[in-house]
Formats: C-alpha cells, structure tokens, sequence
C-alpha cells in the first residue's frame, strides 16, 4: 500500500522498501487499535527524503557487493578454518552459501524496485504500457517470461508507438534484469565463498651462474669436470656432486624390491606422468641435503625418466627457508593454518627415454644383438658391440656401448648380460639405447611433503611427455636429437663398487650392476634344468631393468653442475650452500615478487623466475571471479542510476509494487468490455497483450486502469445488455467511464439470480451515465492523495 496521509512518510517507506512493512502494521495497530480504516494516499511525492526512502532498498546489496569486490580484488588468504567461533568448516561454508542466497535476493528486490519505477512511470506520466508488462515488475525474474505471448505483445505494442524509443528501452531492461536476477545468485556464491585453492605468496629472480649453453649443455665429459679426480675414485659414490653420488639410495631401494613387488611401494598420490607406474624417494648422498623423484612411465620395456636438477633444487630449498620465515613474521600466518606451502621454478630439466629390445638367447659365437631403432616403437636392429662377452661368467654383466650407426639420436646403448647356463652354452642378452634430452618443465615442492621438509622433487609439464608420435621437447641448441656423453662421463656414472660399501662382491661389480644385483633381477632363471633361462625370462624383469637403467642414468644427469651451488671451501663433504646475495629490500620483495636476490656483477648468468604459494581457503581473482564481479558491478550501476534518476527529478512513488495491490486496483477500475472481451477464463494470443493500459483519474480522487477500446464487434452470447434486449457495440457503453450507475436503495442482484438486473430496476429514475455526466480520464497529479 503507498503511505497515508496523515504517517510519518520516510519511516513508513523506509521500512516497506526494505521488506519490514509489517513493522507499519503493528505500529497502526497500536496506535488505531483493531479499527483501522484505509485512507487516501498520495500516488506522487515530492519529497526528497521520501524518494530517499524509497531508494532504501539498495542501499544492503550494494555495500555487500561492493565489500565482495574489494576482498576478491585484494585476494585475502584466510587459511585452513575461518579462525571463528564455529570450528566446522563445513557449517561456516554453509553459513557462507545462506548469505550468498539472501544476497541474491536482496539484488533481486533491488532490481524488482526500479522495474516497478519505471513501468509506474509509464503508466502514470507516459501514454501507457501494453498489458503484457503489466506485471513484468514480477516476472523478469522468470526466464521463460522473455519468450512468452507477454513479452511478444509487449514488442508488438512498443514499436507501434509514438514513444516507441521508450518502450523499447524498457523492454532491454527488462530483459538485462531477467539476466542478471539468473546469474546474481552463482556470482554471489563464486565471490562470497573462499575456494581451497593455491594462493601466491610473492616470488623473485634467481641467477644461476653460466650461460644456457653451460647450463644445459648438448655434450656431456667428465673432461669438462673440475671433480673428475674425486669421481672416478673409490670414494666416488660418497659424494653427492659427482654423477654416482645417488647410487646407495639407488642400491638401498630396489634391495628392498624384486621383480613382483617394486611397483607395490608407490604413493596412492603419485602425480601422474602419462600412465605413470611408479614413484619413489631417493636419499641423496652427502653433501645433497634433498630428495630426488624418478618419475616412470612403463610400456613393455619402455620407460622414461625426469629429475629436478639439483644446483637449483638446493639453491630453491634455502630461498624457501627464508621465504617461510619472513611470510609467518610479517603476514601473521601459523604453520597450522596452512594446508600446503609450495615453491615452482620452469627449467629445461633432464628427461631420458631408455627402449630394451626382447630377452635373447645368445651363445658363445654370436657376436651381434638386436637394439631398438630410435624413432621406430616397433623396429630393432642388428648390431655388434665389442662388450659382448664371449666367456662364461657367474655373474651378471652391464655394458656402455657405442652405437655409431645411431650416433646423432641417442646419448648411449647398453648391454645387459645374465649369469650363463651351467653348461656354459648361453646366455640372456637384452640391447637397450639411451636417449637423453633437456625439456621445459616445473620443478615445485611436492604437496604431501609439507611436514616431512622443503623438497623440489616434483615434476609437471603443460604437455604429457611423451605421446605417442611426438618426440620428446628439445633444449639443445643444435639439430642433434639426444645429448651426447663421452665414454669418460659413463665411467664417473658407474664406477666400481669400492670395497666394503654396499653392493661390494668379489667380482668387483659397477655401481649400476651393484644395483642390478640387489634387485634380484636374474633370480630363479637357473632353479630348473627343464626350462631354459630364456623360457623364465618375464616381462616385469625387462620393466625392472629399464628402470634401474633410467634412474642411474638420468640421475647422474641431474647432479650436472652441482658444485656450483655449494662454497666449494674445504673437502667436498663440509660443503654447504653457497646461497645467493640478498637484495636491500629482501624480505619485502621476496613477498611482493619482485626482485629479492642481486645479480651478480661479473660473469655471465642464466635468469630464473621462482613463484611461492600457500594453499588453503582463499579469495583469488581467477577469470571465474572477474566474469562474477562483471555481474555484479552491473547491478551496481543500475541502483546507483536509479537513485540518481530519482534524486535529480525530486518525484517518487510506491504504490503497486504488489500483486495484491494491482488486483486491487484492477478490482476498483471499470471493465473494457472490448479490449478484453472473451479474457475472463484467460488470454491466449499475444495480440491481446499488445493493448494499451494507462492509470489514470476518472473520478474525483479516483483511480482506474483505463485500456484503449477498439472497434471489434461483440457478439449477444458474449455480453449481455444491461436491459436485455440488445447488444452493446456502442463505445459510450463499453467506456470504463459508462459503467452503469444505480440509484442508491437499489436492489444489489446476488450471484444466483436468474436476471441479473430486473425490468423494475432499469428505470429513468437510473440511467446510464451519459457523457455530460462522466468524468474524462485524466494525468495522475502530484502531490494529491486518491482513494
């Protein structure tokens, strides 16, 4: 209902427009007791702290929505709980999605409320709106509203008009307000609750000494090394920066494994690697204070590798040490409220893809043996390599060997030989190659090792590697299609196993055949003498081969240049990280991702952007967030035009914002006999909601909705004279204005009656209005107050 006369107008509009009209109610109530009476009411105020009121309704949404652009603008952290009374993060979440809903509410109301402004607006200062706008203050929230005989009406009138710019603009609004009330609701909850989600905590610069070409080089020699002396001696695999320096961690692992079982031991969460099979840790030897991750991924006898390299993972782990302790310090965040703290650097890392041909039985006086043809997944070819054992041995053998043939596509080939048989007539022989390449990954923390320590151990690519078809992604600078290493770096990869150290037997095996050894790789191949070895030969031992073959091989890779992460001062096993020159503002662009570490002034460099982020339930700016804000702001300009519309005119009214009210008003009003004839069961034809409706006075203080009568004819049996005997086409008649008027005292013809007014009634003492006698439909005024 608009506000009566003789109220106090801002309170009582105030509370209606933000949904507590109730609160009226109980305050008539109190003060009229249970007489209460309508009165007359003003339909146009001008008032400028009634049209204040009025606009009241916007005033929640938008500071809400205002608030949710500024947190996901600034992209708050919040952490694993929300740090409230309410522990359960699942209640918080679902207090979280209540409050979006009423948000999407209150933004519905608001948008309801300028419909209503300007379909009033038409109705009372414009030449009308087609009937199927009527209630479009109602229904543009429906969206099969902007598809139905209404909204087709609605169209057909607009551009028939003089004001047909006007109406057409309504009609788009009506429309951009059907859209918005349909996304408001996920927007809200998209922008209100917090995802758990990583969330970046600052960054900078890294400079690794050399240029790419040092870095990464395309030929790989042990000449090159300043520690050839150190890695080709005993002690060779007790330091971690010689290319053996993994091998007890290697040794250790697969003793624990054998042919069955050394895939039982991976991580339900291994990330995967294009149908990864198997995931482990590695101890590195001293003075590598981390963790290497050799990834697999298993065909039949088809695997490859990839390592984080070590020069930068250690250079990583110290600048994440004090990166963490800065961010607990300066942004107040406990180590238990944070689900996840990561670090990420992109590099050309080492990736090696080893292919081993079938077991095949060769005997004393075969000198060749089958290779894959790189480049070709099902092609093997002949070849004779010296290390092809001509003697019977009791022991295992692994080879290095040259294939020239395949020079410029592989970095090396490789020997395997079993025990022979005890009559010394054969043996097991399997050809693999070896093919080695730098690609562009990201080296990050791994997610579950948050409280084992600060490990750069993972790897991930924006690319599966490899693909069938696709070979692997190429650092090198030149046209060759894997690294190449010299004879001189094989040997610092896979010395002899020095005496007493683990793997040691008394044939003086290589580290690689130490390995090979303790992972049982030849057991049960000599138990029978009814099977030849061939026959006890398993895919699973051509697996477990190609895995010890990559992770010996590419991890040697991976500890290329590590010396120069370390002060090289004194024997290498007191070594430690040589760090990096902090910048003057260190701890503040450490977090802020600009540039926390100094380059070096002399020498050449090789830049690396490192990224750190902690994980938990955080407010980001994602493209999902942006197109939701998008949704928002738009709401947001719409309330504020409105109430800028209504300010600058000064006028303002609430009537009709109701069902009950329209109906009531429609109640109150004079039937158009024409323009809606044959509607009283319903409309089915958009033509009906084309006509025109205005309200307008017709009557001292009297308010009608007036339509816009046409010339149709009506037919006896679809409207009955009021004296019975003829029909009325006459437009005088059908008038709203020209409804018939009794004499007070006449008989009122109840629902039952046969004859709806009797002969006795229709007297000259109770004529029809004639047009001296009517009122024109006139403009609503302002300030005037109508029943």
């Amino acid at each position: 209902m608009c506000a009566a006369i003789s109220n106090t107008f801002f309170w009582e509009q105030f509370l209606r427009n933000i949904g507590l009209a109730i609160v009226n109610d109980l305050v008539a109530h109190i003060r009229n007791g249970v007489s209460q009476v309508e009165k007359k009411k003003i339909v146009i105020n001008r008032s400028l702290t009634l049209a204040l009121a009025r606009c009241s309704v916007h005033i929640i949404p938008v500071l809400v929505s205002i608030t949710l652009l500024i947190v996901n603008t600034k992209q708050v952290f919040i952490g694993i709980d929300f740090n409230s009374n309410i522990k359960s993060v699942t209640v918080n979440l679902a207090l979280l999605q209540t409050a979006a809903k009423l948000q999407e509410l209150l933004i519905v109301a608001s948008l309801a409320t300028v419909a209503f402004q300007l379909l009033r607006h038409e109705l009372i200062h414009g030449d009308g709106l087609p009937l199927g706008l009527l209630a479009a203050g109602f229904d543009f929230t429906r969206l099969s509203y902007f598809w139905s005989p209404e909204m087709l009406g609605a169209f057909r009138n607009a551009f028939s008009r003089p004001s047909k710019v006007r109406h057409i603009a309504l009609v788009l609004f009506l429309v951009t307000a059907g859209v918005l009330a349909a996304l408001v609701g996920p927007s809200c909850a998209v922008l209100l609750i917090p995802q758990p989600q990583d969330w970046p905590a600052g960054g900078t610069l890294l400079y690794l000494n050399g240029t790419q070409d040092h870095i990464w080089p395309a030929t790989i020699s042990a000449v090159n090394s300043s520690f050839k002396d150190l890695c080709t001696s005993v002690d060779a695999t007790e330091n971690g920066v010689c290319p053996s320096g993994g091998y007890y961690s290697l040794w250790a692992h697969y003793a624990r494994l054998n042919t069955q079982t050394y895939q039982d031991v991976v991580p339900a969460y291994a990330r995967l690697l294009s149908g990864n099979n198997y995931y482990w840790s590695l101890e590195s030897s001293p003075p590598v204070p981390i963790r290497a991750i050799p990834l697999g991924i298993l065909g039949n006898a088809d695997a490859t590798f990839i390592q984080a390299r070590y020069s930068v993972a250690i250079i990583l782990d110290q600048l994440m040490r004090d990166w963490w302790t800065i961010l607990r310090s300066k942004r107040a965040i406990r180590d238990d409220n944070v689900e996840n703290r990561a670090a990420a650097a992109h590099l050309l890392s080492p990736m090696t893809n080893i292919r081993c041909s079938d077991a095949q039985n060769l005997s004393r006086l075969d000198r060749s043996i089958l290779f894959p043809v790189p480049g070709s997944p099902a092609s093997f070819k002949q070849q004779t390599p010296s290390q092809l054992a001509s003697e019977p041995s009791r022991h295992l053998r692994f080879s290095w060997v040259r294939l020239p043939e395949f020079a410029d596509t592989i970095s090396t080939g490789a020997v395997f030989q079993s025990p022979w048989t005890s009559d010394n007539r054969s043996r097991i022989a399997i050809g693999c190659t070896v093919q080695a390449r730098w690609v562009p990954a990201q080296i990050h923390t791994d997610a579950y090792s948050f409280w084992q320590g600060w490990y750069p151990k993972n790897i991930s690519f924006e690319a599966a590697y490899p693909s069938a078809g696709h070979t692997l992604l190429s650092g090198l600078p030149n046209a060759r299609d894997a690294i190449a290493v010299d004879e001189d770096w094989l040997s610092t990869l896979t010395p002899a196993v020095g005496k007493g150290r683990p793997g040691y037997q008394d044939w003086q095996p290589t580290t690689i055949e130490g390995i090979l050894s303790s992972a049982h790789l030849t057991d049960g191949l000599f138990n029978t003498d009814e099977h030849h070895p061939i026959d006890m030969w398993q895919t699973e031992r051509s697996k477990l081969l190609t895995s010890i073959i990559g992770s010996v091989f590419t991890d040697g890779l991976a500890r290329l240049g590590i010396e120069e992460a370390f002060d090289q001062t004194g024997p290498p096993s007191t070594w430690w990280p040589s760090g990096f020159v902090k910048a003057d503002d260190f701890d503040n662009a450490i977090l802020t991702d600009t540039k926390a570490v100094q380059r070096p002034t002399t020498g050449n460099t090789t830049e690396l952007a490192v990224k750190f982020s902690i994980s938990g339930l955080s407010y980001r700016l994602t493209i999902v967030q942006k197109l939701a804000m998008v949704v928002l702001l738009l709401h947001i300009l719409i309330a504020l035009a409105h109430v800028g519309w209504i300010l600058s005119r000064g006028e303002s009214s609430g009537c009709w914002d109701s069902v009950i009210e329209l109906l009531v008003l429609a109640q109150n009003s004079k039937p158009a006999m024409t323009a809606l004839a044959n509607t009283a069961a319903g409309i089915k034809y958009s033509a009906t909601f084309a006509k025109h409706v205005n309200i307008r006075s017709t009557g001292e203080n009297h308010l009608e909705m007036v339509f816009e009568e046409g010339e149709e004819a009506v037919t006896d049996s679809e409207m009955v004279d009021l004296d019975r005997n003829s029909t009325h086409s006459d437009r005088r008649i059908s008038h709203p204005s020209t409804w018939p008027l009794r004499r007070q005292g006449t008989r009122t013809p109840s629902s039952g009656s046969a004859e709806y007014f009797p002969d006795a009634d229709l007297t000259p003492s109770t004529p029809l209005i004639d047009a001296a006698a009517r009122h024109e439909p006139a403009r609503v005024e302002v300030g005037k107050a109508y029943g």
